[in-house]
């Protein structure tokens, strides 16, 4: 099984040139949204508050993030 897993992605990078075709095509149809982002970051920052963790996020991010006007 670990030979096919070898075999498949080293197949693909021949493939995309270097870089799996399949992650490459994936990429390029990912959209993330402004809301989404904002939401995921909502999301860690609350489950690290909750778990009395310090939030990794610099005073200049959090303020990206945070609508003030």
């Amino acid at each position: 099984l670990l030979n096919l897993a070898h075999a498949l992605i080293l197949d693909q990078c021949r493939r995309g040139q270097g870089y799996p075709v399949a992650l490459s095509e994936a990429h390029e149809q990912a959209v993330v949204t402004g809301a989404d982002r904002e939401t995921f970051w909502q999301l860690v920052e609350s489950l690290l508050v909750d778990e009395h963790l310090p939030s990794p996020s610099s005073a200049k991010s959090q303020s990206k993030r945070t609508r003030w006007v």
